[in-house]
């Protein structure tokens, strides 16, 4: 009770009254002078502590929701989506309309891993990842679209091609190719980011979603494979 007491900042009495009200409904349970939830009581916190999750991710983020395109992320995962509550909004301002690309290059360039899956690609990001691979020995599996990859391949140059073949060969890169895709997003080992199109069909670069909470990264990693699963491995 002096715990209780201490945690919840409640009188003994009120406290007293309303755990014996809770026992009442097989809540919770007593042994001795120790207090634990009951196997029910275990069920309705977890889901509370989801709800509660959920209610926040929702309302710390309505500018990331509202006018956005969230048919891209399956309803097992739309369920989930208060895994991301932990997490903090990136926008760019007029004047630092850089910013969130520039916190993404800060965040892949610690990485272990790097899983990836976009319809947009930067030219710039070949050599970020190419140091990556070469220096620290990271895999990279991206996702990618067929318009991006026909980009891609476009405007390489013979040297980067080599290393990517030669990467490839090795296992240390892969590319997967998906039709059609309306989300940007990157998980690491340590970090999501995450990117939503508007619902008129354009990216919107002016914000994104990074977070370095463990049920974040779990959530990413669950959208990179029910991704992955619909794609094709791109073979040069």
């Amino acid at each position: 009770m002096s715990e209780l007491k201490k945690k919840t900042g409640i009188s003994s009495s009120t406290l007293s009254h309303n755990l014996s009200e809770l026992e009442k409904r097989k809540i919770t349970t007593k042994k001795e002078e120790k207090y634990a939830l009951t196997s029910l009581g275990t069920i309705i916190t977890t889901n509370l502590i989801e709800n509660i999750k959920t209610n926040a991710a929702i309302s710390k983020f309505q500018k990331l929701w509202i006018k956005h395109d969230l048919s891209c992320i399956p309803p097992e995962l739309i369920k989930n989506i208060g895994d991301l509550h932990n997490s903090i909004l990136i926008e760019s301002e007029s004047e630092e309309i850089f910013k969130p690309h520039e916190t993404y290059q800060k965040i892949i360039s610690g990485a272990e891993y790097i899983k990836g899956v976009s319809p947009i690609f930067r030219f710039d990001y070949i050599d970020i990842y190419k140091k990556l691979v070469i220096e620290h020995g990271i895999n990279v599996e991206l996702i990618l679209t067929q318009d991006i990859v026909d980009q891609t391949m476009e405007g390489i140059d013979s040297e980067n091609l080599e290393y990517l073949r030669n990467f490839m060969s090795q296992d240390k890169v892969k590319f997967w190719v998906i039709p059609d895709v309306k989300i940007a997003f990157t998980v690491t080992n340590k970090y999501l980011s995450l990117g939503l199109f508007h619902e008129n069909g354009n990216y919107d670069n002016t914000r994104d979603l990074i977070s370095d909470d463990h049920g974040a990264v779990t959530w990413g990693n669950q959208l990179f494979e029910y991704y992955r699963d619909q794609a094709q491995k791109l073979e040069l």
